[in-house]
């Protein structure tokens, strides 16, 4: 499909300023080619090279010869946008008969069930659910419209996940949390008997694994987008709109706001409560409370501006503790 600059303008609310020429993808700056339209967020890229004949810039930019500029206020939104244009996901259509699908499921409208996914008894598809091979979704267990379960992901039994939400291949929800107590020397299995509970728009990464509560629910509160390999324990609740990069690990009975933001490898401790708009830096190690709108680094966490003092001081140890040897020196 190709698409003329005057449609794209007007669909990401725009103004063009140049000729009305015809494109056929999106790409990134430098990677553009003649027929392909980019974009960028600062205004000071435009001086270097492209090849794209149509560039989405950012409002009160000049015109730049032989290119074609759409002005928009977020040059970002509008790419976002234009990428939904060209690109579509295809997921196939209908259920395979190389699927699984127990009598006792209730299977809803535009369902697409590739090869080799097994959807047990109990089990509810939304509208429009996408289901992709190898999947495994587990007996009373509820995924909500638009939900996209990517190659392999293994859904446990009684998960409910909202609508629109995509987790990726590999994910796995609603395993056993990690619960044992100790009796003569031995660890004893401590049953976990709750259940995941996902809200609407989550986004979930590759080979992340999210644990069922042992009692009552581990929540994943909707908009809340999760990378990569994070450990999620059980009994966690996590509110609405957060964000957690790769490798973040999260033990059980944590409690975090809305709108947290996690560094990769962030660790946090059993039974910490963390307050809404905290940002977390990546590796930083967090136990205990923190406040609303904190920012925290280190391992042990603490404040930024402390952690900045901290390190102004670490940095000087050397010269310190030459001074030190001379002052002892004098007596």
């Amino acid at each position: 499909m190709t698409y003329r600059a005057s449609y794209i303008a007007e669909l990401v609310g725009g103004r063009l300023v140049g000729e009305d020429v015809e494109v056929s993808s999106i790409r990134g700056y430098h990677e553009a080619g003649p027929d392909d339209i980019t974009f960028v967020l600062d205004a000071s890229l435009l001086s270097k090279p492209t090849d794209a004949k149509v560039v989405i810039a950012p409002d009160g930019v000049e015109g730049v010869e032989g290119k074609s500029l759409i002005l928009v206020k977020n040059p970002l939104e509008a790419a976002v946008v234009v990428a939904n244009l060209f690109y579509r996901e295809e997921f196939g259509e209908g259920i395979s008969e190389r699927a699984v699908v127990y009598p006792g499921a209730k299977i809803s409208e535009g369902v697409v069930i590739r090869e080799f996914a097994v959807v047990e008894d109990g089990v509810e598809l939304g509208r429009n659910v996408v289901v992709m091979p190898y999947v495994y979704i587990g007996r009373d267990s509820v995924i909500g419209d638009g939900t996209v379960l990517f190659p392999g992901v293994v859904i446990y039994p009684g998960t409910v996940v909202g609508k629109r939400c995509r987790i990726h291949a590999g994910a796995v929800i609603g395993a056993d949390g990690f619960g044992y107590f100790e009796k003569s020397g031995k660890r004893i299995k401590i049953p976990q008997i709750g259940r995941v509970v996902i809200g609407d728009d989550v986004e979930i990464g590759a080979n992340t694994c999210i644990d069922r509560a042992t009692f009552g629910e581990t929540v994943i509160g909707d908009g809340t987008k999760i990378d990569n390999l994070v450990q999620i324990g059980h009994n966690v609740k996590v509110g609405r709109d957060c964000a957690f990069a790769g490798q973040v690990g999260i033990s059980g009975s944590v409690v975090v706001g809305d709108r947290v933001l996690m560094g990769g490898q962030a660790g946090i401790a059993d039974h910490a409560v963390i307050g809404s708009d905290v940002k977390v830096a990546a590796k930083a190690g967090v136990f205990g409370r923190v406040r609303d709108g904190e920012a925290i680094v280190g391992a042990p966490a603490m404040p930024a501006p402390r952690w900045k003092r901290i390190q102004a001081i670490i940095n000087r140890l050397p010269e310190m503790y030459q001074l030190f040897k001379r002052l002892k020196r004098r007596g």
